[in-house]
């Protein structure tokens, strides 16, 4: 707790809870050594107040220094209150214990580093030779002094007072320094308190029975104190000297052991010489064993950083013996050369390493034995253990003993055989690009700033037609260019190299057999200090490139032209269906402009829907170019709706655009309006299904409705009903009134059938005046009843023409339709006989096929 109150950063507020605590641990410390002297009847053998001050002064911020102290010296002057009784020599003396603290304190902290302060034996020197002596002495002077001017002071005073502090400093002080900063754990491990406390009791009665029984007893203390330096960390072996030293101090205090010493130069200073004696070898052991324990550690971590570093590293690592035996290995090594460890360290290293390689392996390795050289790198070759050779960097130094002799040799071997393979391809790519800037007609040049040397390759001499004993110059390269882009050609030039930038240019040189266009690009390469120093490029001829380019603008144009003067709607897209361009048809059609529908999907550009009110079709286009030429089903009514709400009927078909590899670049969607094809096609449609006469269904298309009712039952099992109805006396109104009396009446009866059927039924003219109606889903007993309400509202029927009322009648014949009953020409065989049955027996009723058979 006291050394967390000196180094808290707590808020303002607790600063004097801080004093306070400490204030407390003074008086109990003051009051401890003030017991020994009313004990005693002598100055006390050690004195801890002076010490807890001046490890105040040292850990403590700045800042918070003099608040602390008084705490201390309040402390210390309320136990000297208690214990003398009121004098002014109980503050005189505290404020002279502060000085000596302060001195101490301050000294510290000039010398020991605040948060290692005994991490040596120069440390702990620094620390007894200034708080430990020279502090003690000025304030033994200091207490001579004051004592002098009462007339009362005496060398064996001073003596005392120097070697109580010394004592007091030795035993307390290093405690307090080497208390962790900070909330920490506590010092003490746990794992070592029972071993720290077991040995506290065992040092403490050695340490009594040493007093008591035995000659020359400090000398076994020593041995006693140097077992617990020995024993236990730097901490405990410190705490334990601070308690053994207050535990002699009362057996000595109490006179439970009695030394007998009489030196009267020191007085009763002489008493503790021994004592002071012991402290310091034993603090000297403890740091000894410190720093052995602290270089065997480390000595541990470095031997666990090294076998892990080994072990565990990524390239192939190994110890190998003089001789060329493999004494470790590591499994990244293993792996490389393919052999188990425990193989691999019966072999030497000549065994597995390439013939070829061996003797220049052997050669280096020579050098770094005689002193040649630190440390050798080079490739070479390993056989695996399946008989493959793997190419590996090896990197070999060597480690030696005390008098240079050679133990073994590191050895790190990094698998670079995917390295050599690349480096193999790269090579062949170098090759491969150098034919094919010969093959593709390109020049390499290079243009040294500086020099002005300008070197061209065979090609570049070919392009530009210079000699072979000419010298390339830029000059002479500019003569070549063509009068009217010289200036051009030039300024480009200079301007990337004002800029320090490539530049890309085409222009037209002037030979003997004609004009020739050149691309040249170049890049630059800087010196170390940003300037352009040489200029790296290359030159091709594009000429046949110019003329393919002007033939094909010649083509788009041609084809632009074509395609905004014909009548269907022509959208192109790239290979992400989205629209690159629209003739002009297409935008009336969609309702877009090109520049407003560039990069827009397809899909969205399109709401193309089944019928004028039906779903949109989302799945159009796939989202993605057709494998083939694909066009929708000709019977789909398909409308394209426009932007501004118009509609038209269309028909459309998508062609994949394919490179000459065949790699998808987009589509080619044409888009026809068949408003007037489809108005058309409807109208032949109905008319080749339907009796114009009456807007019936005509026999035609009666007999495929009847033959999809057929397969229904025969497959489904479902019982459909066929009626035959045939109008009576329908001829005679032909023969009286015309026959435009008759069509009128065919189309009248027409409408009034119609009424009394259901919405799912089927009535068709057959022809004359025969009628057929189909019936789905139904039995003949449960039609009965409509059947018989069509035929009386026939039979009730009152027909005008001119002023003349006409009667007809009908006769129905029926059929019933399942799985048994199933083929066309026997029902419909059967529907007629029940219908001609029904007129026979009187005309005006219906008669069943089933009871006819009956």
């Amino acid at each position: 707790m006291t050394l967390e109150i000196l180094t808290s950063q707590d808020g303002s507020k607790k600063h004097w809870l801080n004093a306070l605590y400490l204030g407390v641990v003074a008086f109990v410390l003051t009051l401890f050594c003030l017991e020994l002297i009313i004990v005693s009847g002598r100055i006390s053998p050690l004195w801890f107040s002076t010490a807890l001050m001046t490890i105040v002064v040292f850990r403590a911020p700045a800042h918070r220094v003099p608040l602390l102290l008084f705490g201390c010296i309040a402390g210390t002057a309320l136990a000297n209150l208690l214990v003398i009784g009121p004098a002014v020599s109980n503050l005189k003396f505290a404020l002279l214990n502060m000085l000596q603290a302060l001195m101490g304190g301050i000294m510290l902290r000039a010398l020991l580093d605040r948060r290692a302060p005994l991490d040596s034996l120069l440390d702990w020197g620094r620390y007894v030779v200034t708080a430990g002596i020279i502090a003690p002495f000025v304030g033994g002077l200091l207490a001579l002094w004051l004592l002098s001017v009462s007339g009362t002071a005496s060398l064996p005073f001073f003596s005392t007072w120097v070697i109580s502090e010394v004592i007091g400093m030795l035993a307390l002080g290093p405690v307090l320094l080497l208390w962790p900063l900070g909330k920490q754990e506590n010092p003490v491990a746990r794992h070592r308190s029972i071993e720290t406390v077991l040995t506290l009791a065992i040092t403490l009665l050695a340490s009594y029975l040493s007093l008591r029984y035995l000659p020359w007893p400090f000398t076994f203390i020593v041995v006693i104190l140097f077992w617990c330096a020995i024993r236990l960390p730097k901490f405990e072996a410190f705490l334990l000297f601070l308690l053994n030293s207050s535990f002699i101090s009362l057996l000595l205090a109490f006179n439970l052991v009695n030394l007998g010493h009489d030196d009267r130069m020191l007085g009763q200073a002489g008493t503790w010489l021994p004592f002071l004696l012991v402290l310091i070898p034993s603090h000297v052991m403890a740091l000894v064993m410190d720093a052995f324990q602290r270089e065997k550690n480390h000595i541990a971590e470095s031997e666990t950083r090294f076998r892990n570093a080994m072990e565990y590293s990524a390239i192939g690592m190994a110890l190998v013996s003089p001789q060329g035996n493999w004494l470790q290995v590591n499994q990244s090594l293993c792996r490389t050369l393919g052999f188990p460890a425990e193989e691999l360290r019966k072999l030497t290293f000549q065994q597995i390493t390439h013939p070829d390689d061996l003797n220049n392996d052997l050669q280096q390795l020579r050098r770094l034995l005689e002193g040649e050289i630190m440390t050798y790198t080079l490739e070479k070759r390993y056989f695996r253990k399946d008989g493959e050779t793997v190419w590996a960097r090896l990197t070999v130094s060597v480690v030696r003993d005390a008098q240079q002799q050679p133990l073994y040799f590191i050895s790190q071997i990094v698998d670079i055989s995917e390295l050599k393979q690349s480096e193999q391809v790269n090579r062949r790519l170098m090759e491969r690009i150098t034919l094919a800037n010969e093959a593709g007609g390109i020049g390499v040049w290079e243009w040294n700033l500086v020099t002005g040397e300008l070197m061209w390759d065979k090609r570049m001499y070919e392009l530009f037609a210079l000699a072979p004993h000419e010298v390339p110059t830029y000059d002479l390269w500019l003569q070549r260019v063509h009068p009217t882009e010289q200036e051009y050609v030039a300024l480009t030039v200079q301007q990337a190299i004002e800029r320090r930038s490539a530049f890309h240019m085409e222009y037209r040189i002037g030979l003997s057999e004609g004009i020739r266009y050149v691309r040249t690009e170049a890049n630059r390469i800087l010196s170390q200090d940003g300037q352009i120093e040489r200029m790296l490029g290359i030159s091709q001829d594009i000429t046949h490139l110019r003329a393919l380019n002007d033939a094909l603008f010649q083509e788009k144009e041609r084809m632009a032209i074509t395609l905004d003067s014909i009548g269907e709607a022509v959208i192109s897209t790239n290979d992400e269906m989205q629209v690159t361009f629209m003739n002009p048809v297409a935008e009336k059609m969609t309702g877009w402009t090109q520049d407003a529908a560039a990069g827009m999907a397809i899909s969205e550009l399109l709401n193309i829907t089944h019928g004028p009110a039906g779903a949109r079709i989302h799945n159009l286009l796939l989202c993605q170019p057709p494998a083939e030429k694909t066009t929708p089903d000709l019977e789909e009514e398909l409308v394209l709706h426009t932007a501004d709400g118009g509609v038209f009927e269309v028909h459309y078909s998508i062609t994949p655009l394919k490179t000459l590899t065949g790699e998808s670049i987009g589509a080619v969607m044409v888009i026809q309006d068949v408003s007037e094809s489809r108005k058309m096609m409807k109208r032949l449609s109905y008319s080749a299904s339907h009796d114009m006469l009456t807007r019936l269904p005509n026999r035609l298309n009666f007999e495929r409705q009847l033959k999809r009712l057929l397969s229904d039952a025969a497959v489904n099992q479902h019982q459909h009903v066929l009626v035959f109805i045939d109008l009576d006396k329908f001829k005679a109104v032909n023969d009286t009134a015309g026959h435009a009396a008759g069509d009128a009446l065919l189309r009248e009866l027409s409408e009034l059938m119609q009424h009394h059927i259901r919405s799912s039924d089927f009535l068709a003219r057959l022809g004359g005046d025969e009628f057929g109606l189909l019936l789905p889903d139904c039995e003949v007993d449960d039609v009965r009843e409509v059947v018989q309400r069509l035929v009386t509202a026939i039979n009730q029927y009152r027909f005008m023409w001119l002023d003349s009322i006409y009667q007809v009648g009908a006769s129905a014949g029926m059929t019933q339709i399942d799985e048994h009953n199933c083929i066309s020409n026997l029902v419909m065989s059967q529907a007629d006989v029940a219908c001609y049955s029904a007129k026979h027996a009187g005309r005006g009723q219906y008669h069943v096929y089933q009871e006819i058979q009956m």
